[in-house]
């Protein structure tokens, strides 16, 4: 592997396009309830944005090998982390300096933001780097609260987005915020499902732990239903436009993740379709919600 090789596993770059489509989706909030674009804003969010998002990767990757879960944790293409740590290709030393470096620019981003917008982006900014600090060592050992941070953290990023550009969002912003939550939730609940042994011996407590796999495939079927259910109840309470209906052109790959998921949660190799089928969902159905807005605003519907 190159050293450019190696530095864009460390910071697990081919998962940075769930932040670009987040951030998308919060512009197009903005756009679509106030009809503003600020270019520079828009731009050093997305930078920041994605600072943090780097940063958390390195330090889950730095923090897991501290607690020894990478030797065990079995490896699938969308889940278990990596090996540079371990194998010494990448020093722990360097690895934590690379994630401190991207928190601090995420944060120096954040400081420019709030001179303009202080009080509504302040507990954002906060809980963000908070949470990015301490997530793999201490949040992801409370009980059930791995994925309430991961979905919350994104659907923060999408309404700190939209507050960049206004300085506000109305009752829109819980609207995008809610279903982005449970997507990006569920992004790493079904990416548990081949941690639970590794995870176990690490003291965490996600919800796959505390209810088995058995049930937590249940869960995530449940979790997806949820998430079209409110996108249509906020398309008929007015708060998302009609065109974000589009979001229901997942459907048929959640049906199949579904399938997959029930008839093979136990099995690490079988449910790694499944695990794809997942990243696609997430990816697609946010960024087809932010096309909706986007739409819904040039329609004016």
């Amino acid at each position: 592997m190159t050293s450019l090789g190696k530095w864009l596993q460390l910071l697990r770059a081919n998962f940075l396009l769930l932040t670009v489509v987040t951030v998308f989706t919060g512009l197009a909030l903005s756009f679509y309830r106030y009809h503003t674009f600020n270019v520079l804003n828009a731009v050093l969010c997305l930078v920041g944005a994605l600072l943090a998002h780097m940063a958390v990767n390195v330090f889950n990757n730095y923090f897991d090998y501290k607690l020894g879960v990478d030797k065990y944790t079995p490896k699938t293409p969308f889940s278990g982390g990596i090996n540079l740590i371990v194998e010494n290709q990448i020093k722990p030393s360097t690895a934590f300096c690379t994630a401190a470096i991207c928190l601090i620019g995420a944060g120096i981003i954040g400081v420019y933001f709030l001179r303009f917008f202080f009080w509504p982006l302040l507990p954002i900014i906060v809980y963000g780097m908070v949470s990015i600090y301490f997530y793999t060592a201490y949040l992801s050992r409370v009980p059930a609260l791995s994925e309430i941070v991961a979905g919350t953290n994104y659907g923060f990023i999408a309404l700190g987005a939209a507050i960049t550009q206004y300085g506000y969002v109305g009752l829109e912003g819980f609207a995008v915020f809610v279903p982005i939550s449970i997507l990006v939730s569920v992004l790493l609940f079904l990416n548990e499902f081949p941690d639970v042994e590794a995870d176990k011996m690490a003291g965490r407590r996600h919800l796959v732990i505390l209810v088995g796999r058995e049930k937590a495939s249940k869960l995530y079927v449940f979790f997806l239903v949820l998430m079209y259910f409110l996108v249509i109840l906020f398309v008929l309470f007015k708060l998302l436009p009609l065109t974000c209906l589009m979001v229901f052109a997942t459907l048929w790959l959640s049906y199949k993740a579904s399938t997959v998921t029930l008839k093979d949660y136990g099995n690490v190799e079988k449910i790694v379709p499944a695990l794809a089928l997942n990243v696609l969902i997430v990816l697609v159905s946010i960024g087809l919600l932010g096309a909706g807005l986007l739409l819904g605003a040039i329609l004016k519907i």
